[in-house]
């Protein structure tokens, strides 16, 4: 039997081929190696170009990371301090989590690692973290798997220099705290226990009613250590003024490619330079159960700025956008395609994405 599938948090560096270029007659199909369509299409729109990114391609290649000075040996619990101050609630690029989702409330903290001696160690392996209350630990299920990647990861912590550590807690949480919170942190390599107090009041959700298991427990999942988290800014950008709209069919056949439109309109009474050029994630979407796959998909695009390079005062543009609709899917689904615009530093306004769900027939 196959899985159930739910719906992503997006990570917007993944790079699946979701769509397909659309093909018409007295119109090749686009590849790779084909150059961009610089002339818009009879109706005005600009036509489509299968112009896959990355997120290191929207947002420029990352800091390396620091590397360990000879002779750099594990952190231990003496040389370090942590605390969390802050719960964020996930979001999906501007929209807001909706039925259980939203009850359940999950909230993702990064505790601050501070190395507080006079010499540099090294973090690298699974750091298993349990939260505490008045002393007690909190009866929950604690995880703490990392992939390949996190486990030969090495993060070095100069003198007076910091760390990362992030928190994933979801609820159902539904038991009376007593007392203030710390986590008890186990450090890799036999480091010993971390104690970091929790400062921030956020809890997650409790559902109530009926389908809900009464004795399901939240979870505390611990990632490992990276760098620290650098929250900055972004520099702000008169783009974050445009507004997106989605319009396409309602229906589309198994395997074929869907055509639909996305008007990115200017409310401004300037014209706004799509320089630098935006990208947008699309992602398709399917739940699936024991008969039908689902369909999670996403890849981020960058517009074809090349046809069109700005959206005049008070006006609109419109690029004709190309989705394929998985061979696999049966008549009487529903398919769900997401479109949402993103300025370098994965900057999006609440209002700058669209939802076109539509039926296989």
């Amino acid at each position: 039997m196959r899985r159930l599938l739910v719906p992503l948090l997006i990570v917007l560096a993944v790079a699946v081929g979701c769509a397909a270029p659309n093909t018409r007659p007295g119109r090749t199909t686009p590849t790779a190696a084909d150059p961009v369509p610089t002339e818009l299409l009879a109706d005005g729109s600009v036509p489509w170009a299968d112009l896959r990114i990355t997120g290191e391609d929207l947002n420029g290649r990352p800091a390396a990371p620091r590397k360990p000075a000879t002779g750099s040996k594990p952190c231990r619990a003496e040389q370090l301090t942590g605390r969390l101050t802050t719960w964020t609630r996930p979001g999906t690029g501007g929209e807001t989590p909706r039925g259980f989702d939203a009850a359940i409330g999950k909230l993702i903290g990064e505790v601050d690692v501070r190395n507080s001696s006079t010499v540099e160690c090294t973090l690298q392996g699974e750091v298993p973290t349990t939260m505490l209350a008045g002393g007690r630990e909190i009866p929950m299920l604690y995880t703490h798997g990392i992939n390949e990647e996190g486990r030969t990861r090495v993060v070095a912590v100069p003198a007076g220099g910091h760390a990362s550590l992030r928190l994933d807690w979801s609820g159902p949480f539904c038991q009376t705290v007593k007392g203030s919170l710390e986590l008890a942190i186990e450090l890799p390599h036999d480091g010993g226990r971390l104690r970091a107090p929790v400062t921030a009041d956020e809890r997650p959700g409790c559902p109530r009613g009926e389908g809900v298991n009464p004795r399901v427990r939240g979870t505390l999942s611990a990632s490992a250590f990276t760098e620290p988290v650098t929250v900055s800014k972004p520099p702000s950008s008169p783009l974050e003024k445009l507004t997106v709209a989605v319009q396409g069919p309602t229906t589309a056949v198994a395997g074929s490619r869907l055509t639909f439109r996305v008007t990115l309109g200017n409310p401004t009474d300037g014209a706004l330079a799509l320089d630098p050029c935006p990208g947008y994630l699309m992602e398709r979407f399917s739940l699936g159960d024991a008969t039908d796959d689902a369909v999670n998909s996403a890849q981020l695009y960058r517009l074809n700025c090349r046809a069109l390079t700005q959206v005049p005062a008070g006006g609109s543009a419109v690029f004709e956008m190309v989705a394929e609709v998985p061979a696999s899917m049966r008549a009487g689904r529903e398919l769900t395609v997401t479109w949402k615009l993103y300025l370098p530093h994965y900057v999006q306004g609440a209002n700058q994405f669209g939802v076109l769900t539509l039926t296989v027939v």
